[in-house]
């Protein structure tokens, strides 16, 4: 049955394109809209002339100074959004905002506001690349609007412990607010559970998802595809998400390039490669989360990744995978590989875990449930004022 409320999803992006935020936007609320009576979309919002300034004055700056002005997560935006959707919430019972900082963040509303995140920025600033060219304007404006929406919201949901930990460190008189549910997979439906095989097998496969190759840990992942057969071992590295530069070959490296999920074709292939693999190899630089984890606990994959922001979370050491210091090389990763090619059993039990923690955890119907569970103690304490 469903909760009988009703929802506004607030979303600066379209939230049925899958291409938005990862998919994220449109997992989270297909499952919302399956579990909640009512839920109205307010999204995609381009506010003018605001925007329009905004991404003026960005342009402007990356031109003279080489820096960018993060207008999504500025005031003047934060102004535009309030005046779009307060209006429009009479009959409301709760407003969600996945990555929703400006949406909310000025929304003057008696409606209990649930703020949904896999990054704090307070958290995120000199640790993501992306962060790291902003004008200093621009960063302090960025902070200040985080702790007004916040404080704003009656619950703030993060994906991982590293950005609830960063939110409770910058706001700690709101740590009552802030709480982890992992996010789900990314995936149109939950694959059959992987049938039992031997492993190793001929060849080992490994495979690395990513849209950047340097970024997430490429080099390091071809490094320990080269120590693997250093050693003797007979491994394959497939490479999804990006292209390697043209000056790194391998005859045992499969380069797939970019796989568009919305494609049938590609979405095909990169579900075989997906079934096909051994392990996922992740060795990134930095991850605010780290869905591709979740997509491979669904397909029973152990996964080597690096110990770094959400991926904790997911990635259950010794269990599910295995996790690794920045500053381990592809020689760290491929000794992993060895023991656990020394140890099948253990590699079993892992896809047996990793599928298991998928089934109940790491999947957008728990995460909604969840997150209803805690806006339900939010509703009723608003109620009771």
């Amino acid at each position: 049955m469903k909760l009988p409320i009703t929802v506004a999803y607030v979303s600066v992006d379209d939230p049925n394109d899958r291409r938005s935020w990862s998919g994220t936007n449109h997992f989270l609320l297909r499952a919302l809209q399956a579990q909640v009576a009512t839920v109205k979309v307010f999204g995609p919002l381009r506010p003018q002339p605001e925007l329009f300034l905004c991404q003026a004055i960005n342009q402007v700056l990356l031109r003279t100074t080489g820096k960018r002005f993060n207008y999504r997560d500025s005031f003047v935006m934060a102004k535009a959004y309030a005046r779009m959707i307060g209006p429009q919430l009479h009959g409301v019972d709760l407003v969600v905002a996945p990555a929703g900082l400006a949406t909310t963040a000025l929304l003057r509303t008696k409606v209990p506001i649930v703020h949904i995140n896999d990054r704090c920025i307070a958290g995120a600033i000199g640790y993501h690349r992306i962060l790291n060219d902003l004008a200093r304007f621009s960063q302090q404006e960025s902070l200040a609007l985080e702790q007004q929406a916040l404080k704003n919201a009656a619950l703030t949901v993060y994906a991982s412990q590293w950005a609830a930990d960063a939110a409770m460190r910058s706001a700690p008189e709101l740590a009552s607010k802030v709480k982890v549910v992992p996010f789900g997979a990314n995936l149109e439906h939950m694959p059959p559970a992987q049938a039992a095989r031997r492993f190793p097998s001929e060849r080992i496969r490994l495979l690395f998802l990513g849209v950047n190759w340097e970024d997430k840990g490429g080099p390091i992942a071809l490094q320990a595809l080269r120590e693997l057969k250093n050693r003797g071992v007979a491994a394959q590295l497939v490479v999804c998400g990006c292209t390697p530069p043209a000056d790194i070959t391998d005859p045992d490296m499969l380069c797939e390039g970019f796989l568009d999920k919305n494609e049938p074709v590609q979405a095909k292939r990169l579900e075989e490669h997906l079934r096909a693999a051994d392990m996922l190899i992740l060795p990134t630089r930095f991850e605010a989360y780290g869905i591709v984890c979740c997509e491979a606990a669904a397909y029973g994959l152990p996964v080597l990744a690096t110990r770094t922001g959400g991926i904790p979370t997911i990635v259950q050491e010794g269990v599910t995978g295995f996790l690794f210091d920045m500053n381990e090389d592809g020689v760290a990763y491929a000794d992993r590989v060895m023991r656990l090619a020394q140890a099948p059993d253990h590699w079993q039990a892992m896809r047996t875990a990793a599928r298991a923690r998928s089934e109940q955890v790491l999947n957008w119907t728990a995460f909604t449930h969840e997150l209803l569970r805690l806006a339900q103690e939010v509703l009723s304490v608003n109620k009771a004022r």
